[in-house]
């Protein structure tokens, strides 16, 4: 299959690498969408202190179940899926508490743990093994584009969950980078108002971010 694999920090070839194989409670996708996040920079310049080279980075995917594994149950071949970024032991007590972002087996494949893009290759590649715990059905209106926010948008729920937002609220948002312009998204969709976004980004005087945020 074809990938853009780092074999070193600071370098990239986009090649062919070998096929995966999903193991036990793995299923391979097709990948259908990856997105670039800010991070993937960071894994680049190799200054993510548990990614191990060489790899293949892509943590915001969707894709379309190949195979799968022995012991996964509810996906099946040609399931439409966006993928989770973390993935915890599930046995540590932060994984109990549901903290499985902080799962104190963090890059112990064997114990079940896995940051993919990160710690396992990820979704910049034609196919990808991850963790059957990772994928998540898309509804038909839904297409792969979208399903390749799936970690980000439950990223942006989590937040606006923890602030309690209800609607008839007005809330200010800071930042209108990805994260933010999905924020007033979901702010918007709950009924919030006014919705405030606060950032120092221009449109070099063409309107054209204000009408973008307009669209959404």
């Amino acid at each position: 299959m074809k990938a853009v694999l780092y074999p070193r920090p600071h370098e990239f070839q986009f090649t062919d690498v070998p096929d995966p194989t999903p193991g036990p409670g793995q299923v391979l996708l097709r990948v259908r969408s990856s997105t670039i996040c800010g991070t993937d920079l960071k894994i680049f310049a190799g200054q993510f202190p548990g990614t191990k080279f060489p790899h293949v980075a892509g943590h915001e995917s969707s894709g379309e179940v190949v195979a799968v594994g022995d012991r996964v149950g509810g996906l099946k071949a040609g399931d439409r899926v966006g993928v989770e970024v973390h993935v915890g032991c599930g046995s540590c007590p932060r994984c109990q508490e549901g903290l499985y972002t902080l799962c104190e087996a963090y890059g112990d494949q064997s114990r079940g743990h896995a940051h993919i893009g990160f710690t396992i290759w990820g979704g910049l590649a034609e196919l990808c093994v991850v963790p059957a715990r990772a994928c998540h059905l898309l509804p038909p209106q839904l297409d792969f584009d979208e399903g390749a926010f799936a970690d980000s948008i439950g990223i942006t729920l989590a937040a606006i969950e923890r602030g309690r937002l209800r609607a008839g609220e007005g809330v200010a948002i800071i930042g209108p980078g990805a994260f933010g312009l999905l924020a007033l998204q979901v702010a918007r969709a709950l009924g919030a108002a006014p919705i405030v976004l606060i950032g120092t980004r221009h449109a070099n005087g063409s309107g054209v971010c204000q009408e973008k945020i307009d669209n959404l």
